[in-house]
This record gives C-alpha cells, structure tokens and sequence, in this order.
C-alpha cells in the first residue's frame, strides 16, 4: 500500500512540474508573438535597412573618448581617443526627441552608428535603444540597450546593459535619451 501511495503522490508531483512547464513554455511563446524583436535573428533583421527612421544628426556627431569608451564596454572594438556618430530614430519616437519630452512611445527605437573619423570611413559598431513596456527597467527609464558588430550580423550585447544605463542616466530629464546632437530641420534616412 505504502509503494502504492509512493507511485501515486510521485505521478501527481511529475504532472504538477509538466503543468509548471508546459505554463512556461505557452508564455514564452506568447511572448515570441507579441514581440517579433525578441529573438537576435529578428532584431538584426529589422535593423538590416534604415527603413522607418529619421536621421536626427546633420553631420556625424563628435563624441568624446570618455563617453566613447563606455559605448564599447565587453565588445571587440578598441576605442581610444574621440568617436563620431550618426543617430537614428524611429518615426514614432520623433515628436518625443524634437520636444525633449519624457515619455517616449513603447517600441521606439534610437540607433547610434560610431564611426573613427567625421568622414565615415568605416563603421566600428552600431548601438541601439528600444522603449520596451512600462516595468522592464523603470529604474532606467524601460529602455533595452543594445551593442551591434559594424555588419549588423551579431548581437554583442543586449537587454539591461549596465554601461549604456549608466551613461544614459544623465539624460533621465529628456528621457533618457541624449539630444545634443540634434538638428533644426529633418531629413529622412537614406
């Protein structure tokens, strides 16, 4: 009787922890269909073409080593000395960065392209920040961070990236989004 009891309280455990389960996996999959970027494949892919976004830098945007450097943190890229950057928003989130305001739409999306020289001579990485839904990261205003190679091809680092928050932080006022680099009048990426 006891070995019965034994099979018994062993099979409702074991169906228990494939129901815990089964739960897990139906909300990551709903997760998947509610975010497409959520995978790297995707998000590379939505990266591939500057579709949909507005360039907000005239010319490439001076950055100096220190701010530079943190950019870079765990990727491959050696910086030392200044950098330049073109910047890129998405639609959606370009009322929000012209009037400096707070609260940007969820899903905006703000690509940086680091260049060595003003004249662009080659692309070093590129870095990325998306507005996710209130309480991803409320203590950094709920935006993912993101570190690209200078192809697009590899996700160097991605999601509640320490470096990018802590730099971004001065910013909390306009978002956290920096906005010296903006330009007076809009010009559609090409």
């Amino acid at each position: 009787m006891r070995n019965w009891i034994k099979v018994v309280a062993v099979s409702i455990w074991g169906a228990t922890a494939s129901f815990g389960w089964a739960q897990s996996l139906v909300k990551t999959l709903e997760e998947h269909r509610n975010d497409p970027l959520l995978s790297n494949r995707r998000f590379l892919a939505s990266l591939e073409k500057l579709d949909g976004f507005v360039r907000v830098t005239d010319k490439p945007f001076l950055m100096h080593a220190p701010t530079a450097t943190q950019c870079v943190i765990n990727t491959h890229v050696d910086v030392h000395g200044d950098r330049y950057c073109d910047v890129y928003i998405s639609k959606g989130g370009e009322a929000a960065i012209r009037a400096g305001t707070a609260e940007y739409p969820v899903g905006t999306v703000v690509i940086k392209i680091k260049y060595p020289d003003e004249e662009r001579s080659k692309i070093e990485l590129y870095t990325v920040m998306r507005k996710m839904p209130k309480g991803y990261w409320p203590e950094h205003g709920d935006w993912e961070f993101s570190v690209l190679d200078s192809e697009k091809k590899h996700v160097l680092a991605r999601g509640r990236v320490e470096s990018c928050a802590n730099c971004h932080d001065a910013y909390a006022a306009s978002g956290y989004v920096t906005r010296t680099y903006l330009r007076e009048r809009v010009k559609d990426a090409p």
